[in-house]
């Protein structure tokens, strides 16, 4: 974090750092200093994150604190028309683990 804006380099990993798809430097390399932008992609290893990057406190509607979207080969702006609720995710994992427990019906 610099003047307020974000930053991210690659410090020689093996197996890379990405942003949206493009890796930063070779294996083993240092990289270059990369800004971070708001709805980037970001993949350290196995682990992909999407940026959101607000001014103050001010939010997207793509945010809501312990919403988890999945991703897709497309960035989630243009593939998802509105945000899920918490309470529609929350919903769908409920029923998903009562069927995985073989708990449907029960109350």
């Amino acid at each position: 974090y610099c003047t307020n804006k974000y930053y991210i380099m690659d410090e020689g990993t093996m197996n890379g750092t990405f942003l949206n798809g493009i890796r930063l430097s070779d294996q083993k390399v240092v990289s270059e200093r990369f800004e971070l932008s708001h709805l980037d992609e970001l993949r350290i290893g196995s682990t992909i994150l999407q940026l959101h990057i607000h001014a103050n406190h001010d939010t997207c509607k793509w945010c809501e604190p312990g919403l988890n979207v999945p991703i897709s080969d497309k960035p989630v702006a243009t593939t998802i028309s509105e945000p899920p609720t918490l309470y529609k995710q929350r919903s769908k994992e409920t029923n998903r683990l009562k069927r995985k427990y073989k708990l449907m019906g029960s109350k």
